[in-house]
C-alpha cells in the first residue's frame, strides 16, 4: 500500500520519518481539529489518531480511500471497530508501546496510597507532623487481583514478582494463562484490585456498587484503564461504607473538567476532598520512553500491513 497518511496527534518524529523512508507521504498535523479531519479525510489512505478524533460512521463514510486507522496507545473505544470492518478498513492499536509505563505507574500509585506518601507530604508542607496517622501498610504478603489480563496487566504481574505478593487475574475472554482465577475467588481473597479493562459496552460501569460490595475484605482499588469502567458515585459510597480502603485513579468518568454536569461536579468535589483518594491526570502511559515505543510499534504494524 502506498499513499498519504494523516497523523492527528503529537507523536515521536520517528514514526513520520520511518513512513517517509518507506515512500509514504505523511501529513503530521497535531493541531488539526476533529472537525477538520472530517473535511479532509477523503484524501488519505491511512489515519493515526489518539483520543481527539473519533473514527466512527461519519468519518468512515467520508474516508473513501482509507485502508487503515490506528490508535497511538491502547484504547480502541475511539474507533467503531464493527463499522470499520464493514468498510474493509483495518483497525489496530499499540498497547505494547505503553504497557510498561502503565504498570510502573500503577505500582507507584499503589505504594504511594498504602504508605500515605502524598498525604504526608502535603501535611508536612502545612507544618503538620503526623507519624501515627500515616502509618503505612506493606505490600508484601497481599493478594492482588487484576481485572482483565491484557498487555498492561501482564506487565504489572511481571513487576510485582519482586514484592512477595500473590497475583490473581480474571479475564472473561482469556483462559489458560498464569495466575488465572475465577471472579468468585477474587471476591473471596483479594486485598488489592487493579483494573485493566478496555472500555466497551460490556465493561462500561462494570465496576459498580454491587461489584465493590462483593469483596469479603475491604480493598485498595487502582484504576489505570478507562474512567467509565468505574461508576464514581458508587466508589464514593463504597469508600464511605468502608468497603474500599482507598483508591488510586489515573482516569475519571469525565476528564474534561470544564464540562462537568452538576452530578459530576458533586462527585469531583468529593474525590478531591477525600484524602483516601489519589489522583493523576491520565498519565500512566505517558512517559518519555512510551512516546518512543508507541511510535516504534505503530511503524512496525503499518509496515506489516503494507507487505
Amino acid at each position: 500500500m502506498k499513499g498519504r497518511i494523516l497523523i492527528t496527534d503529537e507523536l515521536h518524529p520517528l514514526l513520520k520519518e520511518g513512513l517517509e523512508q518507506d515512500g509514504l507521504a505523511v501529513d503530521y498535523r497535531p493541531d488539526v481539529s476533529a472537525k477538520e479531519v472530517l473535511e479532509i479525510i477523503h484524501d488519505y489512505e491511512g489515519l493515526v489518531i489518539n483520543s481527539k478524533v473519533y473514527a466512527g460512521k461519519e468519518l468512515f463514510d467520508r474516508a473513501v480511500k482509507l485502508k487503515f486507522v490506528c490508535r497511538a496507545g491502547s484504547g480502541l473505544e475511539v474507533i467503531d471497530l464493527n463499522y470499520a470492518k464493514q468498510k474493509g478498513i483495518i483497525a489496530f492499536n499499540s498497547p505494547e508501546g505503553n504497557r510498561n509505563a502503565v504498570a510502573e505507574h500503577a505500582l507507584g500509585m499503589l505504594l504511594n496510597l498504602m504508605n500515605n506518601i502524598s498525604k504526608a507530604n502535603q501535611e508536612i508542607r502545612n507544618r503538620e507532623w503526623k507519624r501515627e496517622e500515616n502509618r503505612g501498610t506493606e505490600l508484601s504478603g497481599k493478594t492482588i487481583a487484576l481485572i482483565a489480563y491484557g498487555n498492561t496487566a501482564q506487565s504489572f504481574t511481571k513487576i510485582l514478582k519482586g514484592f512477595d505478593v500473590r497475583v490473581l487475574a480474571y479475564d472473561k475472554y482469556k483462559h489458560g494463562f498464569e495466575n488465572e482465577s475465577s471472579v468468585e475467588t477474587i471476591f473471596e481473597q483479594a486485598d488489592i484490585v487493579s483494573l485493566h479493562l478496555p472500555l466497551t459496552e460490556e465493561t462500561k460501569y462494570m465496576i459498580d456498587y454491587k461489584f465493590l460490595s462483593s469483596f469479603k475484605k475491604p480493598i485498595w482499588l487502582i484504576n489505570t484503564s478507562r474512567g467509565k469502567v468505574l461508576r464514581t458515585s458508587d466508589l464514593l459510597l463504597a469508600l464511605y461504607e468502608g468497603k474500599v480502603i482507598a483508591a488510586a485513579l489515573d482516569v475519571l468518568e469525565n476528564e474534561k473538567l470544564s464540562s462537568l454536569n452538576e452530578n459530576e461536579k458533586r462527585d469531583f468535589r468529593e474525590l478531591i476532598s477525600d484524602k483516601r483518594i489519589l489522583l493523576t491526570p491520565h498519565i500512566a502511559g505517558w512517559t518519555h520512553e512510551s512516546k518512543t515505543k508507541i511510535a516504534e510499534v505503530l511503524l512496525e504494524k503499518i509496515r506489516a500491513i503494507q507487505k
